[in-house]
């Protein structure tokens, strides 16, 4: 019982790193951060007011100056037109 929840827990942490981005993997306009912000600043919400304290870990996000689009991190100009109550 204790080895399969070694087990487990070795390939929980395996997968966890392994499907992380590595620095130089971001997109275009992205950089990479070992501790980024759980609230992105995107198309839909381009400037955040509150947000949580959490940390996301190695992960890749729109640089300054960018917005989360639906196709990568774009200049808030170049978002396409938001049709609400779809």
């Amino acid at each position: 019982m204790k080895f399969f929840i070694f087990l487990s827990a070795a390939a929980f942490f395996v997968s966890t790193i392994l499907s992380a981005p590595l620095e130089g993997q971001c997109g275009p306009n992205e950089v990479f951060l070992h501790c980024g912000s759980a609230c992105e600043p995107s198309c839909e919400v381009p400037v955040i007011e509150i947000c949580t304290l959490q940390c996301i870990l190695d992960i890749c996000q729109c640089a300054n100056g960018f917005v989360r689009g639906p196709f990568g991190c774009v200049r808030f100009e170049e978002c396409p037109p938001i049709v609400y109550g779809k």
